[in-house]
């Protein structure tokens, strides 16, 4: 059952596709989507996004969307109440309101069309590109405290532009029609529970790093990555982004040291850097088996149980045509079913060396 609604697109920076050969575990009660949009980009293009919400549980569910500004500004403020969120009941109290969002049925999925260019793109000021945190529960079980009955639902989006190309014309041998259509990417959610933690560093691996293939930058593409602070509101970031050249060395600078550069998020922020080889890494010309490695610094929080988290993309785009292509973020180590669920006991005598958030960092806000 296909729905309408709202979309969230991709920026133009961004080029996230999909792709991916193999199953994933996406399904979550909170969902991170690190890259929509409602911009203008090179050239002629326009992208816009479109999101795809999914019930993947046995009974109703609602969503409730905020959404995270780019720029790197401290967003947390959009969990002092639900004045800037989207929701499918007026009743509770959100800002936004739109109706398909609640009793999304069994296997029911809701097409967004351009949320960001609908809603928050009319706030003075705000970044027309960003990141969405998602949130999914049982139909009409929002309290007004922000506690919810936990549902799963999957998320994916599509970020497009319009674009103009010729097709031979069957009716003139030589000849070309013009013809109307567009391209671009798709990108998953992020589940909260595949967030890269700081703390989850031990004997089954270290997942407080993430990694960026095919990080290729010359006179014909230019490569982009995104980061979202996905940490409670309270906590902010520092984090390191370094380049290393297919032989697995580190890239140098002239003083022979490897170049890395470090940055710091505040809470709820997403930062996209546009060119990054050339415009904060120093580098051009890396071949496409360059990677990157984006790891944890330190952190700081006013939290009293703080819940630190971070997720990324790239994006490879092709300089000519202005064409997308998403990079998705990887883990360092393989996956492991009793490192990724831990039992009982590993939870309660303080084992943290399994490669996840270990709770939730946000919720939906009280009235």
């Amino acid at each position: 059952m296909i729905r309408k609604g709202l979309l969230t697109a991709l920026v133009f920076v961004f080029a996230l596709g999909a792709g991916s050969a193999a199953a994933q575990f996406l399904a979550a009660d909170l969902i991170y989507l690190p890259a929509v949009t409602h911009i203008g980009g090179e050239g002629d293009s326009r992208w816009r996004s479109d999101v795809f919400i999914t019930n993947v549980d046995d009974v109703d569910i609602d969503i409730a969307i905020i959404y995270y500004p780019s720029g790197g500004r401290d967003n947390s403020g959009v969990f002092d109440g639900r004045e800037l969120w989207l929701g499918g009941r007026e009743a509770d109290g959100f800002g936004y309101i739109d109706s398909e969002l609640a009793n999304i049925p069994p296997n029911g999925t809701v097409v967004l069309r351009d949320p960001v260019g609908e809603y928050w793109a009319t706030q003075e000021g705000v970044n027309h590109t960003g990141a969405l945190a998602i949130f999914a529960y049982e139909a009409d079980t929002l309290e007004d405290d922000g506690t919810r009955v936990f549902k799963n639902a999957i998320v994916n989006s599509r970020a497009y532009t319009p674009s103009s190309f010729f097709v031979p014309d069957p009716d003139n041998e030589g000849e070309f029609l013009p013809k109307s259509g567009t391209y671009g990417m798709t990108l998953p959610g992020v589940p909260w529970y595949n967030l890269a933690d700081p703390s989850a560093v031990g004997d089954n691996g270290d997942f407080s790093f993430l990694l960026l293939t095919g990080a290729k930058d010359d006179a014909e593409y230019r490569y982009n990555v995104g980061v979202v602070n996905a940490s409670d509101p309270l906590t902010t970031i520092t984090l390191v982004i370094q380049p290393f050249q297919g032989n697995g060395e580190p890239y140098l600078n002239a003083d022979e040291s490897p170049i890395a550069r470090i940055y710091t998020l505040p809470p709820a922020a997403h930062v996209q850097y546009n060119d990054i080889f050339f415009s904060q890494l120093g580098l051009g010309n890396t071949p496409d088996d360059t990677i990157l490695k984006i790891s944890f610094l330190q952190w700081t929080s006013g939290s009293s149980e703080p819940v630190v988290g971070m997720t990324v993309y790239g994006t490879m785009i092709d300089n000519q045509t202005q064409d997308p292509t998403a990079i998705l973020p990887a883990f360092g180590y393989p996956y492991d079913v009793e490192c990724q669920w831990p039992s009982t006991d590993a939870k309660s005598t303080g084992d943290r060396s399994y490669p996840r958030v270990t709770r939730r960092p946000v919720e939906i806000p009280s009235r």
